[in-house]
């Protein structure tokens, strides 16, 4: 079997049916779908038994609630194939995805295949390309990229082969944006990276979801990950440490702009290592990055007016209530 499919399932009945059936649909034949349902407590565990009765093709593993990235685990140590693909259970996928990328994959011996994709949600589909033609990526390149967010850090587009994957997931101590917290370590493992230039995935946005509806605390643990990230570069990468702040930076900005500063020791440390870091580097960013009148305007205020922005912030009630960041 040359290829697992892995489709965590949690709570997502309203759209379980069509991501099985996009799958269900595939024209590359040789794969198992393993759904791992961690601890649902709607149908969609009833509805994913129904593929399982239908195509011998899917298995069904049943535990407690332990998060995505244990559900991921669970599945992988249970996978057969050569490559491992994921798919969340609330997305769908193009009929082609995988025979797109499996055929890449084998044809190259490559260690990770990714593709574009393709957002929908509310308003119409937004495609999001990463690149313009069909190329071999260099490790260098890849992991350049991969450090300013150009390649985003999606498990969902890419297939790996099955050795690249091996304890990435056990590094995992968040449960949020997991598939950024370790996708760093799962490229400095590869060396031959492909890209399709194809939007193959179809993205939900869910406003509800852990990041479109994050608070205060949830922006602030996102921080202290992309700040690990970060650091992972200076000690292994120092070469692209301007790529890996151009990365950084919007995490510390989406915090600092979005929020004023909370009064808890540990919580407001982390701020202010975000506050310092976007008024130490935000020209640069600017001048790297194509960024629209408004946000540089904002970025400026900022930057020299920041009592006055934060005493805005908080006469608008937007000053953190309790935080632990454990």
């Amino acid at each position: 079997m040359k290829l697992s499919i892995i489709v965590p399932v949690y709570n997502v009945e309203s759209y379980i049916r069509e991501c099985l059936d996009s799958i269900l649909r595939q024209t590359y034949m040789d794969f198992e779908c393993i759904m791992i349902n961690d601890g649902s407590t709607d149908k969609g565990p009833e509805i994913c038994a129904e593929y399982v009765f239908r195509d011998k093709r899917f298995r069904l593993i049943s535990q407690t609630n332990k998060g995505l990235a244990m559900a991921r685990k669970v599945a992988l140590s249970q996978a057969q194939g050569e490559y491992i693909g994921f798919v969340d259970a609330d997305d769908y996928i193009a009929n082609d995805m995988f025979y797109s990328l499996m055929q890449t994959a084998i044809n190259n011996d490559a260690d990770i295949v990714m593709c574009d994709w393709v957002r929908i949600g509310e308003s119409v589909g937004e495609e999001k390309k990463q690149y313009e033609v069909d190329a071999r990526l260099t490790k260098e390149l890849a992991m350049r990229d991969l450090a300013a967010d150009y390649i985003k850090s999606y498990m969902w587009n890419k297939i790996f082969k099955r050795g690249i994957l091996e304890n990435s997931f056990s590094l995992l101590k968040t449960q949020m944006m997991e598939d950024y917290a370790c996708m760093h370590h799962i490229f400095a493992k590869a060396n031959n990276f492909q890209y399709v230039a194809k939007s193959l995935y179809y993205y939900r946005y869910r406003p509800d979801s852990i990041m479109g509806a994050a608070n205060i605390l949830q922006r602030l643990q996102g921080y202290a990950i992309a700040q690990a990230r970060h650091n992972f570069y200076q000690r292994n990468y120092p070469e692209m440490l301007l790529a890996s702040k151009l990365g950084l930076f919007p995490h510390a900005w989406v915090l600092c702009k979005n929020y004023a500063c909370p009064k808890e020791q540990e919580a407001r440390a982390l701020y202010l290592n975000a506050d310092h870091f976007i008024k130490s580097f935000f020209k640069e960013y600017i001048s790297y990055k194509k960024v629209g009148k408004k946000e540089r305007l904002s970025l400026w205020l900022y930057a020299y007016f920041t009592k006055p922005v934060r005493f805005w912030k908080a006469i608008k009630g937007r000053n953190s209530k309790r935080l632990s960041l454990n």
